[in-house]
């Protein structure tokens, strides 16, 4: 029991003892030989820690590793080759180190405290007089506005919580900084007020043009305190009055003092691939006006391109004032006429001749008669595309006589015309399109195909023809009487014959005569080969 309470105790001092000593300890940013820092011990007689620095701190500061219990006591460290319970930061190259400390006063009412500390001191100091070291606070709520042709920037001063105040509004006064939006700050032009407001004038400004303006609060030149402006406002953009875009701008001159004078100027970039300018100037009055060279061009990301142009000046003394001036340059170029040809494009007509297709084409009349001309045609079936076209080259020809062309399709044709060969130039644009339709002729193919079949045809005719005529002729012929059949020839015909009546019976045929002829000839036409004559007589 009374252990027991005693280890009660224990954490309680140790607890109190632990919070008072934080108080006196100021935190620090976690630094990596603190993040890496490790202790252990066995409890009995020692303790062990493993921390890191970094490679690039080891050659300027040396640091001691101290314990601190009930007085400050430095750990002995040596080189290691890793961190034993930590990681190096991935950032950072680490050189890992251990420390053995002999140590037997181990308790749980005692709380260890290790602190890293430099070889030197480090530290800095300063004496601040407030009335020599005042920085004003910068200004806020900054906005501008049109007020009829003119400009109005305002902005106001915070005046804090302080019930009492250095600053007075005679020890202050305001700076104010415009420039366009491509230009550096460097070469912004500024302006001084005492008021919470400026007026900016249309003539300080360029044309076309995004400017953006900023204030700052100052001490006055006047004022008993001393120190350094405050920080810039936030800035504020607005946009300039517009005006000709294509006149040139900005021109500027600066004298080194020495005998260079440089000149830049800006041209809207879009007119820059239209219209060149150059740089003129002249030296007196009385001086006549010289183009500057050479011309630079700067590149620069807006919408206005500048160029510079640096002017000798070899007597500053005697030729103290010039006029410069910007100007568009005169530009041209010679073309030779005869060289530099385009005729009309020539009219096109098209004649058939019986199964063949003739084109013809005239040019306009020139005014020398002696100059060639060459042509090019192409034609094409309707459906195709140009560049599928079939193209003919001629010289000195105003006709072209087309081959054979596919009967029943639409064709198109055009020409185009230029001179040769000593006068010289571009082809002619093309004539208007000539468009016809062949007529239609029936193939070969077709013919032989057709031929083919009337053939066939009457063949197949002629022989369910024959078949047919057979049947109808056999028929017919069994229709025939037949003598052989006949009664009257049965038996030799005595059955028939009355007595005393002569029957006579000739294979000739003799020519019948009587009543009975018609019927025997036309018996002996239809069958010659097989064919009775019966001649009766009638007895007495």
């Amino acid at each position: 029991m009374d252990q027991h309470m005693a280890f009660i105790w224990g954490l309680c001092y140790m607890a109190l003892v632990a919070l008072c000593w934080r108080h006196g300890v100021t935190k620090a940013e976690e630094t990596v030989p603190l993040k890496t820092l490790q202790c252990y011990n066995d409890y009995i007689e020692r303790i062990i820690c493993s921390w890191a620095d970094t490679e690039d701190a080891q050659g300027l500061v040396n640091l001691t590793l101290y314990h601190w219990l009930d007085k400050k006591q430095p750990m002995s460290c040596e080189l290691s080759e890793d961190l034993m319970w930590s990681e190096c930061p991935s950032s950072h190259r680490c050189v890992p180190r251990r420390c053995v400390l002999p140590y037997t006063q181990f308790s749980v009412s005692k709380e260890d405290y290790y602190s890293l500390q430099p070889d030197r001191d480090l530290s800095i100091h300063l004496v601040v007089p407030l009335a020599q070291h005042v920085q004003p606070p910068p200004p806020k709520d900054i906005s501008i506005s049109p007020s009829g042709d003119h400009f109005l920037l305002k902005w106001s001063v915070p005046h804090g919580d302080a019930q009492v105040s250095l600053l007075s509004q005679k020890d202050i006064q305001f700076e104010v900084a415009y420039k366009r939006l491509q230009d550096s700050w460097e070469d912004a032009s500024s302006l001084h007020t005492s008021n919470l407001w400026v007026t900016l004038e249309p003539k300080l400004f360029l044309p076309n043009s995004i400017y953006v303006a900023r204030v700052r609060t100052q001490l006055a030149p006047g004022s008993s305190l001393s120190g350094r402006p405050s920080r810039w406002s936030p800035e504020v953009h607005w946009d300039s009055p517009t005006g000709d875009k294509a006149r040139p701008q900005n021109l500027q001159c600066f004298f080194d003092g020495i005998q260079s004078l440089n000149c830049s100027w800006e041209v809207w970039t879009k007119v820059t691939d239209s219209v060149s300018f150059g740089l003129f100037y002249s030296s007196s009055p009385k001086a006549g006006e010289k183009k500057c060279s050479p011309v630079v061009k700067e590149l620069q990301a807006s919408r206005y391109t500048r160029y510079h142009c640096s002017l000798n000046v070899s007597d500053p003394a005697a030729h103290s004032q010039y006029t410069v001036s910007v100007k568009r340059l005169e530009q041209g170029k010679f073309i030779e006429s005869f060289n530099h040809i385009q005729m009309n494009p020539p009219t096109l007509n098209l004649t058939k001749n019986r199964d063949s297709y003739s084109l013809h084409w005239e040019t306009q009349k020139m005014s020398y008669p002696f100059i060639q001309h060459a042509f090019q045609v192409q034609y094409k079936k309707k459906l195709d595309s140009w560049e599928d076209s079939k193209t003919e080259n001629l010289n000195h020809a105003h006709s072209m006589d087309l081959p054979q062309l596919e009967p029943g399709t639409s064709y198109c044709a055009r020409v185009r015309v230029k001179t040769i060969p000593e006068y010289k130039g571009l082809w002619s644009e093309w004539s208007n399109e000539c468009t016809w339709t062949t007529d239609w002729v029936m193939p070969t193919l077709w013919i032989v195909l057709i031929l083919v079949f009337l053939i066939l045809t009457f063949l197949l005719a002629l022989r369910f023809g024959c078949i047919y005529g057979c049947k109808l002729y056999r028929k017919w012929k069994e229709k025939i009487p037949n003598p052989s059949k006949s009664l009257l020839f049965q038996d030799g015909g005595k059955g028939l014959w009355p007595p005393g009546s002569t029957v006579t019976f000739s294979s000739k045929n003799p020519t019948p005569q009587g009543p009975q002829s018609n019927l025997f000839s036309e018996l002996q036409g239809t069958k010659r080969k097989r064919s009775w004559t019966v001649v009766l007589e009638s007895l007495p």
